[in-house]
């Protein structure tokens, strides 16, 4: 029995056969076809095959890039000669047009500080130059450039056709295409007529020059530019002109490389060359009066500166000897200022100090040139309160038979002795306690002879200032810092007329026969433990005593006492040191 082979078995066999039948053995005949047509093949589909993978991920640029700039660099190499003799002339052309520029623009400023140097106007022209502290010849140069750009024309090149034309004024505007057609045949004639190189850019003009303008001529590549200018020309205008044909060559290159004579595609280049409209005038003589009153503006605004700057300065000095014034006794300068043309100042004064306007006076100050602002105040200085006792003692009214004086004595107390009825005497030592600071002061009235006007005895009025004194020494107490029993300066300071109200206490004590004892109670608030609390207390306590023995206080009066801690709503009260008078009427 024959065996079957599969379909699928057979055609693939078949397959095969018809392939080798077509193109042979090992594709020997598609290899000859390739190699035959390869540069046709690849020919056709190369540019957009480069094209479809630049667009696709830049590889081409990447790759191509490195292998033109080595082979160049190699061509350089292996070459340089022949670069060099091919880019001599191109360069030389450049030099020598730069050179020329550049000689020409010298020599016209030169000709112009000549013909200007030995003139009535060069007198002048220097006088005002040292005036205006500006170099001769910067200003010359200044006065000889006074132009102004006409005109401008576009021309193609090779056709001599005007592309386009604008002017500074419609009015004046010259037939462009006559101009232009104008240029083109003188050009064209001078070429041909006196050439003597054979480089055409060279046989062209650059300047045309008549007595009322100057044609200023750039030549550009495929086209003119012609620049009608009156007036003596500076270098910048030639630059910008450049600058301007330039600028049209890089807009405009298509349309002047495809040119056919169509103008439409010209018409925007007014922005390029508007700029190019420029000028710069000299003044007519009809400005004269102009410029004078402007000078006489001008000479008034300088001289109404002048002023203000005078009565600014005036001011400011004044408001510096303010300043620097020492004011007297009871008067304090808190601020000066100038404003709407007048100094102020802001004064605190007591009212029995010296007054503003004899201070003033005193000094040498104008007081109508200062607007003062005066503000009461209570001054605790002790030549003020020793003003204010003074006062009191000369001022107080005195029947007949009274008389009282205020005397200084050796130790700096004030004695006030004399001989007065008791009413007088409560009334006055009331009067002089009510006088602020006058705790600052010692002041000793055991010499005032006080007789009764109905036989009232002396003791109740020594009794009276006893009681007084106990009252302020038993109101005083020093306060101290966290954590701290050492007196600073300012306690220190506080603890004087203290030691001074109790000196004079004890010797009120002795004349009614009175014992007096002082409790210094030392206290603390309550951070901390209890038992340093107690000791900072008593320690307290105990410098305060020590400072008041060292002030002349007897030590057998004074009793240091420690109160510990002291549970007060605000903690800086309980941190301080009080005292207390104790008194009694009988001596043992």
């Amino acid at each position: 029995m024959t065996e079957k082979v599969p379909p699928s078995e057979l055609s693939d066999n078949s397959l095969d056969k018809v392939r080798e039948l077509l193109i042979g053995r090992d594709d020997k005949f598609v290899q000859e076809k390739l190699n035959r047509d390869a540069k046709g093949i690849v020919t056709n589909v190369v540019s957009e095959a480069l094209f479809d993978r630049e667009t696709k991920d830049g590889s081409v640029n990447k790759v191509l890039v490195p292998l033109v700039e080595k082979s160049l660099h190699r061509s350089i190499e292996a070459n340089s000669d022949k670069i060099v003799g091919t880019l001599y002339p191109l360069v030389g052309t450049l030099v020598r047009k730069a050179v020329s520029s550049f000689l020409v623009e010298f020599v016209e400023r030169t000709n112009a500080l000549i013909e200007n140097s030995l003139s009535p106007k060069s007198v002048s022209w220097r006088f005002k130059a040292w005036q205006s502290g500006i170099r001769y010849s910067e200003y010359v140069a200044s006065q000889i450039y006074q132009y102004q750009v006409q005109q401008l024309l576009v021309i193609h090149r090779e056709t001599g056709t005007l592309l386009h034309s604008i002017s500074s004024d419609p009015d004046k505007e010259k037939d462009a295409d006559l101009i232009s057609s104008m240029l083109v045949a003188i050009n064209d004639f001078v070429a041909d007529a006196f050439g003597v190189t054979s480089t055409e850019s060279e046989n062209e003009l650059g300047e045309i020059r008549t007595e009322d303008f100057t044609l200023l001529i750039k030549i550009g590549p495929q086209a003119l530019l012609v620049a009608a200018v009156t007036g003596s020309i500076p270098p910048e205008v030639r630059g910008k002109l450049q600058q301007a044909l330039e600028d049209f060559h890089q807009f405009y290159q298509q349309p002047l490389l495809n040119y056919e004579g169509d103008n439409a595609p010209f018409d925007g280049c007014e922005t390029i060359l508007s700029d190019c409209l420029i000028s710069e005038r000299k003044e007519g003589e009809g400005k004269k009066s102009k410029r004078l009153i402007g000078a006489v503006v001008l000479l008034a605004i300088f001289l109404g500166l002048a002023v203000l700057s005078f009565m600014r300065l005036s001011l400011s000095i004044l408001k510096s000897d303010l300043h620097e014034l020492t004011p007297p006794p009871g008067i304090i300068v808190t601020d000066t200022y100038i404003s709407n043309g007048n100094v102020h100042a802001k004064v605190l004064r007591d009212p029995i100090a010296t007054s503003i306007e004899s201070w003033f006076s005193e000094n040498g100050i104008d007081s109508e040139r200062v607007t003062v602002i005066e503000e009461p105040f209570v001054s605790l200085k002790p030549s003020v309160v020793e003003r204010k006792l003074s006062m009191l003692v000369s001022d107080y009214p005195l029947s007949e038979s009274e008389n009282i004086s205020l005397e200084k004595g050796e130790n700096g107390s004030f004695v006030i002795a004399g001989t007065v009825f008791t009413p007088t005497a409560i009334n006055l030592t009331q009067q002089i306690g009510a006088i602020p600071g006058i705790s600052m002061l010692s002041v000793d009235n055991t010499s005032l002879n006080v007789k009764a006007a109905h036989q009232v005895d002396n003791t109740v009025l020594q009794k009276a200032a006893l009681n007084r004194l106990v009252n302020k020494v038993s109101s005083q107490n020093v306060l101290f810092a966290t954590n701290q029993e050492a007196l600073s300066e300012v306690q220190l300071a506080k603890l004087e007329p203290l030691a001074n109200d109790i000196k004079q206490l004890l010797a009120l004590a002795d004349k009614t026969e009175t014992v007096v004892s002082i409790v210094v109670m030392g206290a603390s608030d309550n951070s901390g433990s209890s038992a340093r609390n107690r000791a900072l207390s008593q320690k307290r306590a105990e410098n305060v005593v020590n400072s008041l023995i060292s002030l002349g206080v007897d030590s057998d009066i004074l009793i240091p006492v420690s109160l510990g801690e002291l549970p007060l709503q605000k903690a800086s009260m309980g941190r301080s040191v009080m005292l207390n008078v104790l008194i009694s009427s009988e001596k043992q």
